[in-house]
């Protein structure tokens, strides 16, 4: 259904799109084969075609997993069209490494998605946003379950937008919101703040980078674990759907790649779409929007760091009060001992406040600066660390 160009994508005909979907399907029937670049062969990655998904509606769109429930993918399906969904699968892990290996049954209907596309993500409070083509817009499925679709032209955004993803925690421009254009080739960061229901409200976007040529209809963005093999410098992956690979950049200024650091690591793809790195192992995910429907794992890469993981040590006892708060709250502990750390992180992994804590058993903080929405806190006291979410209204 996709097709690419610069400037007149936005006006071609639905016949022209369908076309172009025909070319790949035809390619993939007649060998078209994906493979990684020697570079990274060589560096210890490796490719898994995992097959298709039992039951999931063509063409695949984004794909997701949540922290807290790892054995679960989400995935659109029926992408680009009024029909579009997004479905649940059980996913098989190997018991050893935790990789996935396939699929433990048929896709689920999990809630309606219309035109998803290569952007889906639950934050921590239950928003499901997903990247609508072509109608450049952003939807929101709110806690209560309510639907909402933003319009992103009014935000800086060229049509039609492909993905979207958060700088993860460490990374430059942590926590921010970036999108693709997928017709101009155009990365944008995006401000935002989320208001009490869960809701999403953007700002006119602050930085852009075009990748037009080296990464053409970017499709899925995901930031690469620090640490991980030929990655000397915080990097990021791209979808190019356009191009037919996979690219990968350094993290520049606001969460957006570095053009003249481009490397190829996936090559003789058809239709890639959405970008996703397991919680679990590090591995990197893309599905195939046409070209046999599917879903691929690139392993080899470090395990990502996460506010979401279970501590492996002794639990922090502590409780916040009041929860929700307007601004302030306060801490105790129980058991306080000096030197301890209260760490604040939003919904996205930034970290918005750090304090040591004292051996006062009630310590007052403030984060009547902070946007109102979901927050995660995080106490060290002593050999023992606790989390516990924090609603600020």
């Amino acid at each position: 259904m996709k097709t690419f160009t610069r400037s007149f994508a936005p006006f071609l005909s639905f016949a022209m799109k369908t076309v172009l979907l025909a070319v790949f399907v035809l390619a993939y029937f007649q060998g078209f084969t994906q493979s990684l670049t020697p570079e990274f062969v060589t560096a210890g990655y490796t490719l898994t075609d995992l097959g298709s998904i039992e039951q999931l509606p063509s063409q695949y769109g984004g794909l997701t997993i949540r922290p807290e429930q790892p054995n679960t993918l989400y995935i659109g399906g029926n992408a680009n069209t009024g029909s579009g969904a997004l479905y649940s699968v059980a996913l098989v892990r190997d018991p050893e490494s935790k990789h996935i290996t396939g699929f433990g049954g048929a896709a689920i209907h999990y809630i309606e998605a219309p035109n998803n596309d290569g952007g889906i993500f639950f934050d921590q409070n239950g928003t499901l946003l997903f990247t609508r083509y072509s109608m450049n817009e952003l939807g929101q499925v709110l806690p209560d379950n309510s639907y909402i679709s933003t319009p992103l032209t009014n935000y800086g955004i060229a049509s039609s937008v492909g993905a979207m993803a958060f700088v993860p925690s460490g990374y430059p421009g942590a926590g921010g919101l970036v999108f693709s254009s997928y017709s101009a080739s155009i990365m944008y960061n995006v401000p935002f703040t989320i208001d009490v229901n869960g809701q999403y409200l953007l700002s006119n976007q602050i930085a852009e980078v075009s990748v037009y040529g080296i990464a053409s209809g970017p499709e899925g963005i995901a930031y690469i674990p620090a640490g991980s093999a030929v990655f000397p410098n915080l990097s990021m992956a791209i979808s190019s759907y356009s191009n037919g690979t996979v690219v990968v950049f350094e993290v520049g200024d606001h969460g957006l790649p570095v053009p003249s650091t481009a490397r190829e690591m996936i090559t003789g793809l058809s239709g890639a779409e959405g970008a996703l790195i397991d919680p679990l192992t590090g591995d990197f995910l893309f599905s195939t929007f046409g070209g046999g429907n599917k879903v691929i794992r690139i392993s080899g890469f470090e395990k990502p760091s996460s506010v979401n993981e279970k501590p492996m040590n002794k639990l922090a006892d502590f409780s916040i009060l009041p929860n929700p708060t307007e601004g302030s709250f306060k801490l105790k502990s129980l058991n306080p001992v000096k030197g301890g750390l209260i760490s604040v992180f939003n919904i996205h992994g930034a970290k918005v406040l750090e304090q040591e804590t004292g051996i006062d058993d009630s310590i007052e903080y403030d984060l009547s600066a902070q946007p109102a929405g979901m927050y995660i806190v995080s106490v060290k006291n002593g050999n023992a660390t606790g989390y516990q979410k924090l609603l600020l209204k």
